[in-house]
Formats: C-alpha cells, sequence, structure tokens
C-alpha cells in the first residue's frame, strides 16, 4: 500500500567519562517534544529498550563494547542510527517526519522537494530545527535572517531582506512557496519577508543551476515549505517586545487536517513611552498576517493541500519642522496589502506515474503618498550676494549686494509630491507528470501558465539638480502614469531526466526549458521571442563510506536562465516601445565545485562559478523634459564570477554551526550614451560604462555559532563582516543661482557626485546574539522558552560610513548622515517567551 513517510536524521553526541550504561533521549526534531516508545537496540547485541513519557532510555552496554551503531525506530518515523564510543554516557537522537512517496513494490523513492534534496552546485536547505535561533533574533523574526548567511547571499545590510544571489540584482531572486510563485513576499518595502519560523518546515535556496522546473528567477530561487498538519493537535505561539504569533495544527480527520495562524506586530505601544519622537507617527510601523493550509488525502495515491495567505503592513508620518525661518511640512503615508490562494494536488494513478497539478492566485495592492514642502522667508548670504547680483549672472565686483534688488527670497510650498497606486493579479496554473523509467532514472514532462494583469497610476512632480555641460540647473519634473489593464502571459513548457538517487555515485538533471512572453493593453503589444533555457547539472560521489569521510561529491553545471523584465509591467504607449526594442532578460550561468562529508559529522564545501548577461532592460528617464521622456533598452550586459566557501559543524551536542565566506566580482554595462553629465538609469546606475552595481561587495564571511552548555540553554551569535559597497566620489557643494517660473531667484546648493570605481564605504560587521532557555513543564509535553536577543551589538563602537548628505538650502552638511547601513544608533533589543505542544 502506498503511503507517505517523512526522513531526516540529527545526531547530538558528546565525550563523558566511561560508564557500561548508556543514556539516551529521544525526541521529534521538528517539534522538540519527547517521543514515546521509541524502540532502541545496539548492533552485535539482543539488547531492546523502549523510551518512557519523557523519551528517555537506559542501555546496558555489553562487555567488551569499544565502538558501535544505535538504531533507533519507531512507528510514523524511519529507523535512525548513531555511532557510539567507548567512553560515550550519553546520547540525544532526534526524528522528524519527511516526505517518501512508496507503492506495493519500492517504485518511487524521492526526497520531499525543498526539505532533503540539498545538491552540491545546486541548492542548500535550511530546516526549521537549524532556522530556530537565527531567525528568531530582533524585532521581527523572519528566516531570511538565516538565509542571509549562506554562502553566495550577499550581506544587504539592515532592514533589507533582499539580497544580491552571487552577484546578481536583488530582484533576479525568484521566490516560491509550496510550489507556487508568490509576487513580492516582503514587508516594509523590504525590511523583512512574510515567511514566519512558526509557519515554515524548510526553505531551499536555489544559487547556482536549479531545475527547469522553474522559471522567473534569473539569479537563485527561494523554495519555502510550509509545516504540514501533524496527525495530533499542536499549537506554537509566540510573544514578544513587538509582536505576538499563533500557529495551530488541527486534525480533523485521519486523513485531513489543517495548519493555520498568523503574527501581529504592536509597535503602537511604544506611545506609552512618552517618547516626543513618536508625535509624529500617523500610523505606526504595523504588520498584520495571516495564514491557512489544509490537507486532505483521499487514498494512498491522492495528496491535497490547499494554502491562503492575508498580510499587510505600513506606516505614517506627518512632521512639522521650523529652521532659520522656514517651515517644512511632510506626510508620508504607505499601505501594502498581500494574499494568495493555491492548490497543490499529487496524484499516483500508477507506481510508476506522479502526476502533480498547481493552481494560484496573488494579489499586491501597494498605496503610497507623500508630501513635502517648505514655506518661508531665506535672506542671501553674504558670499551668494557677492558672486551673484543684479540680473544673477556671476559677478565678482558685488557692486549691487542685491538680486534684482532683493536681499533674499521667499518660498510657498516648494518642494515634492506624489501619489502612487500599483494592483498586480497574478494567475498561475502548472501541470508535470513524473514518470519512472528505471530504478534511477525519471523523466518529467510539463507546462505551465502565468497570467499577469496590472494597474499602475503615478503621479509625482518635484524639483530636481541635474549638471548638464558643466551647469547646474534646477528643473521641475512632472511624471505622470496611468497604465490601466496591462496584462502579461508568460508560458513555458519543460523536460526533465533525472539520473541517480541519494546513493548513486553519479546523480544529474538535464533539463529544457521553453519561455514565451506577450504583454498587451490597448494601445501596446510585446510579443517577445521565445527563449530556450537548457541546464544541465552533475554530482559525482566517487568516494563513500571510508575512515576519514561519509562521502566527498564534485559537482558541475551550466544553464540559460531568462524572465520578464518587470519594469515593462508598467509599460504605456508613451515609451514609444516595439518587439524589436525588448526582449526576455537572459543569462548563462556555469558552476563547479565540490562538498567533503567528513565522518564526525563536520562538512566543506567549495563552488565557483561565472555569469554571462546577454541581455538586461534597463529604463532612462529624461527629467529635463516636460513630462519626463523615457526610454526603454535592451542591450544591458554583465560579467559576474566568484567562489563560495562553507566549513559547518552539524548535530554537535556542545557547539555547532557554520562559518560561510563568498567572494563576487560583478560588472555590468548600460551602453545608452548619457544626454548630460547626472543623468543615470531610473534606478540610479551608471550609463555606458562599466560599473559595480550599488549592491556589490567583494569580500563577506558569516559566521553563526550556537554554544549549548547544557540541555535546554542555547547562546547563538549571529556576526557577518562584508566589505563596503560602492560610492560615488563627491564632488564640491558649491551655490548656484536657481530661476523659479515666477522669476524668483533662488539661492540652492547642489553637489555633482560621480561613479568611481576605486571608492567604497566602510566594513560592515553586525554581532547579533541570541540567548534561550527552554524545557518542559512537569509531566507534559508543553515546551516552553524564554529568550533575549540583540541585533547589532557593537553599533555604539562602530558603523560604516559613506559620503555625507547635505541641506539643499544652506550647503551645511546634514549630521549622522554618512551612515552606510540603517542603524538608530543603539542595539535592536528584543525579549519574548515561547510555549508550544
Amino acid at each position: 500500500m502506498k503511503k507517505l513517510t517523512v526522513l531526516c536524521l540529527a545526531v547530538f553526541s558528546c565525550l563523558a567519562l566511561y560508564a557500561e550504561t548508556l543514556q539516551i533521549r529521544v525526541t521529534d526534531i521538528d517539534l522538540g517534544i519527547p517521543l514515546e516508545g521509541a524502540t532502541i537496540t545496539v548492533s552485535g547485541s539482543d539488547a531492546r529498550i523502549v523510551t518512557d513519557a519523557e523519551g528517555n532510555a537506559t542501555l546496558n552496554l555489553p562487555d567488551g563494547f569499544h565502538k558501535g551503531t544505535i538504531t533507533v525506530r519507531l512507528p510514523g518515523y524511519r529507523a535512525a542510527s548513531a555511532q557510539v564510543l567507548e567512553k560515550q554516557k550519553k546520547l540525544s537522537i532526534g526524528l522528524s517526519i519527511a516526505d517518501v512517496v512508496t507503492g506495493s513494490e519500492l517504485v518511487v523513492e524521492r526526497a520531499a522537494p525543498g526539505k532533503t534534496d540539498a545538491k552540491p552546485g545546486v541548492s542548500l536547505v535550511m530546516d526549521s530545527r537549524e532556522m530556530s535561533t537565527t531567525a528568531e533574533i530582533g524585532l521581527i523574526e523572519d528566516i531570511m535572517s538565516s538565509i542571509s548567511t549562506l554562502p553566495g547571499v550577499g550581506f544587504s545590510g539592515g532592514w533589507d531582506a533582499q539580497p544580491s544571489i552571487r552577484g546578481g540584482y536583488p530582484d533576479e531572486m525568484g521566490t516560491v512557496l509550496d510550489g507556487f510563485y508568490v509576487l513580492f513576499p516582503f514587508h516594509w518595502g523590504g525590511a523583512y519577508s512574510i515567511f514566519n519560523p512558526s509557519m515554515v518546515e524548510s526553505a531551499k535556496m536555489s544559487h547556482g543551476i536549479f531545475s527547469a522546473r522553474y522559471g522567473r528567477a534569473m539569479s537563485g530561487l527561494l523554495e519555502v515549505t510550509t509545516i504540514k498538519p501533524a496527525s495530533k493537535f499542536r499549537f506554537d505561539s509566540s510573544i514578544g517586545s513587538t509582536s505576538f504569533d499563533f500557529f495551530a495544527q488541527v486534525p480533523i480527520t485521519e486523513k485531513a487536517g489543517l495548519f493555520t495562524g498568523g503574527k501581529v506586530t504592536y509597535l503602537e505601544t511604544l506611545r506609552l513611552t512618552g517618547s516626543s519622537t513618536l508625535d509624529s507617527m500617523t500610523t505606526m510601523p504595523f504588520i498584520r498576517d495571516f495564514y491557512l493550509k489544509a490537507y486532505v488525502t483521499p487514498s494512498p495515491a491522492l495528496d491535497m493541500t490547499f494554502n491562503a495567505f492575508i498580510g499587510s503592513d505600513g506606516v505614517g508620518t506627518d512632521e512639522e519642522e521650523t529652521d532659520n525661518g522656514f517651515e517644512t511640512k511632510s506626510v508620508f503615508d504607505y499601505t501594502y496589502y498581500q494574499g494568495f490562494v493555491g492548490a497543490n494536488v499529487r496524484w499516483m494513478p500508477t507506481e510508476k506515474l506522479l502526476v502533480h497539478f498547481i493552481g494560484a492566485y496573488n494579489n499586491n495592492t501597494i498605496d503610497l503618498e507623500y508630501d513635502a514642502k517648505r514655506s518661508g522667508f531665506h535672506k542671501y548670504s553674504d558670499s551668494f550676494l557677492d558672486r551673484y547680483d543684479g540680473d544673477g549672472i556671476v559677478d565678482t565686483d558685488g557692486l549691487n549686494n542685491s538680486i534684482n534688488g532683493a536681499y533674499g527670497y521667499s518660498l510657498t510650498d516648494f518642494g515634492d509630491e506624489g501619489k502612487i497606486t500599483t494592483v498586480n493579479h497574478q494567475v498561475q496554473g502548472k501541470l508535470d507528470t513524473d514518470i519512472q523509467i528505471t530504478k534511477s532514472d525519471i523523466i518529467t514532462f510539463g507546462g505551465e501558465e502565468v497570467f499577469q494583469f496590472s494597474s499602475v497610476k503615478e503621479a509625482q512632480t518635484g524639483w530636481t539638480d541635474i549638471m548638464d555641460s558643466g551647469n547646474t540647473i534646477l528643473y521641475n519634473y512632472n511624471y505622470n502614469l496611468d497604465a490601466q489593464g496591462n496584462r502579461m502571459l508568460n508560458t513555458s513548457g519543460y523536460a526533465l531526466w533525472n539520473h541517480g538517487n541519494d546513493d548513486s555515485a553519479l546523480q544529474g538533471e538535464l533539463g529544457l526549458r521553453c519561455e514565451h512572453f506577450y504583454l498587451w493593453n490597448d494601445d501596446l503589444k510585446l510579443n517577445m521571442k521565445p527563449t530556450l533555457d537548457p541546464r544541465l547539472s552533475v554530482q559525482w560521489t566517487p568516494i563513500r563510506n571510508t575512515a576519514r569521510f561519509d562521502k566527498v561529491t564534485f559537482t558541475a553545471g551550466t544553464g540559460f536562465f531568462s524572465s520578464f523584465p518587470v519594469d515593462l509591467i508598467a509599460a504605456d504607449e508613451s515609451l514609444n516601445i516595439n518587439n524589436s526594442d525588448v526582449g526576455a532578460n537572459r543569462a548563462w550561468f556555469q558552476v563547479i565545485g565540490s562538498e567533503f562529508d567528513f565522518q564526525n559529522d563536520w562538512i566543506f564545501k567549495i563552488e565557483g562559478y561565472y555569469k554571462r548577461y546577454f541581455n538586461r532592460l534597463y529604463v532612462v528617464g529624461d527629467q529635463r523634459q516636460e513630462p519626463t521622456d523615457f526610454s526603454v533598452n535592451n542591450d544591458g550586459i554583465g560579467n559576474v564570477y566568484g567562489f563560495d566557501l562553507m566549513l559547518q559543524k552539524k548535530n554537535g551536542r556542545k557547539i555547532d554551526g557554520y562559518l560561510s565566506y563568498s567572494f563576487v566580482y560583478a560588472r555590468y554595462m548600460n551602453p545608452t550614451a548619457s544626454q548630460y553629465d547626472s543623468q543615470t538609469t531610473t534606478s540610479g546606475d551608471p550609463l555606458d560604462q562599466w560599473y559595480y552595481p550599488g549592491f556589490h561587495r567583494f569580500h563577506t564571511l558569516n559566521l553563526v555559532l550556537n554554544w549549548k552548555p547544557r540541555t535546554g540553554m542555547v547562546l547563538t551569535v549571529k556576526s557577518s563582516i562584508a566589505t563596503g559597497t560602492p560610492k560615488p566620489k563627491a564632488g564640491t557643494i558649491n551655490a548656484y543661482a536657481a530661476t523659479l517660473p515666477d522669476g524668483t531667484v533662488m539661492e540652492r546648493y547642489s553637489r555633482y557626485d560621480t561613479y568611481d570605481d576605486s571608492l567604497r564605504t566602510g566594513i560592515s560587521c553586525p554581532v547579533d546574539v541570541r540567548f534561550g532557555l527552554s524545557g518542559y513543564y512537569s509531566q507534559t509535553k508543553i515546551r516552553w522558552e524564554y529568550y533575549i536577543g540583540a541585533e547589532d551589538i557593537f553599533t555604539n563602537l562602530y558603523q560604516a560610513k559613506t559620503n555625507k548628505q547635505f541641506d539643499p538650502y544652506t550647503g551645511d552638511e546634514i549630521k549622522d548622515s554618512d551612515k552606510a547601513d540603517f542603524g538608530i544608533g543603539m542595539p535592536l533589543v528584543s525579549v519574548g517567551y515561547k510555549i508550544s505542544y
């Protein structure tokens, strides 16, 4: 009879004084609860014992015992084994559940996607246990806090959960939840992700040649697998200094269950402190999330799950400030809504055929409004009057000592304002079949359709300093976009051949994916040429189970990746583009590396890679025009290469963790020539020269260390050292006479900063710590934990520096404006209490 089982093993061993007995504790590795009734045996002996209600058992070792293997068996779990040495006194074994598809005769055996299928050269996987400490440090618990420490994942600084994957732009990373694509799964504009650790079973970061099953990503694919409801009622709850969350697993029948919960923040309580700095906050920063997952298994051959998520976040401010006779009023109001529903169906009509269907809908809505205006009278400075008089032309004689008879100027509601409303809808349908042709070979055929339709309305107006032919001019820009009813159809087909399994000397996947993108509205049609993306990844394991190595694996891979240019989703006829102007973004990626798994749970990995961008879309705007004139270009190119190292200690009783290092060299070019000195792309990148992108860092070193001095006590240290990002070469702050439309001459200051390959911000080196103390309430399976955490504990001693900002009205540099990373000037401390059953 076919059945679904899950497999994951973690072994914690310690060296102690010699004893004739061995104390063993068996727990559920995912929930941390003791497992009663587990049967334990030792190789070469007929001894058999069973764990008690607390998961404990005492095993009498045979006379003359020097070394052996302990095996633990429990119905619903797969047998787990661990080596025991002569002087070993205690042993803890953790078990968890994973997916293995079986038949009456074992026909298809595959690791659950996103859980146990980490492969060198392709992906890294972290389960909930591995993320339980690093993802739970800080004001908002987020699995991206763990993902950001992996090799190949660029350091993005504080309050930024969108990393660069192996030198790619952050928006090139695709995100998949339980098999379906998710649009922008972040809160507060990218500060945190929506992936609460309490809802995630595992996360797989594919930073190599990931499967042709997936598209819509150029540099990395994050696959998040949420928790599948257990057969017994369970819950996890946490109350912290800024948020509360609760998740429950509720069985309905033996074949159906629910997993549901959510998170709310309550930063509103900070008002109780009476701090005057919060007076301007009309809406305190908030997050409200709700998640639901249901499953039903009508028969052993059919498994269905359904997902739903509704989330929102926002912030609002209203400030007034008076300085040197000027009154500045600024209003900011931001609200973001997102939600998705999805269905995931797996059906095995025969023992050699698996049919997989996914259907999903995703919505994102952004409402953003801002208004910053300045009013008042400003007296001209003596130096300004000495330089400009009369008609505002440079004059050094200072005879008039006034400008057009005036000794100052008045402003009324001078500044910037804008309103942006964006609504994106995405519908996805996907169907594929896995066919087992031999014991070690599976072929897959599939296709998917992703339909996006959007409504984008933007109205922005303001003032900007433009350097043109060596002269600075103040321009009043006016940008309006009304792209209603834009529709995009992404049609894909793919075929795969998977060879080998975890015990094979040779594993690999050969795949081909075809992508086609079609964008249209009432006035514009862009029918892009189809792209073919072949991909190949191979893992060779010539060494297994030696005295030193569990296994040694060498890997190599190559593949093409393409994606729809995100900037085009709001395209309209005003861009004057046609099919010959644009196409899919496309890159070619190669990876080579090796992985050494030692017998004592040490792992060392090294991988090198090269990526060539053939096409990259970028947009250039000319703010001198009224309204702003935009041009779309698809001739961007790039070269990225680097290597990653990782040294990891797994399953240590006292200490475990890892050290990861990444070197990245990433250079891009946008060949379009600039029309004036200070012109860039709309994202701020230089034109017509090779450049390092603004997020680029040559070196990133991460340390994650878990110290467990005794059972239930864990001290976690998470630290990063990352070299600086590019910073422009700051020019001289100069005053110039800006003439407004009504003839008013404004004393204004500007600085023309130029791109410079040799300049970098300071090194970033945040250190986060977390201390947790946990246990079980007596005679129950209720687990408790008290914790305290702090982010960037040395922020008062050191902060990465960049160029200082300045006031365009006075030319004065702004105090503390040279921070390269976000910081509030003190460590972010969080405390909390967790309880689970």
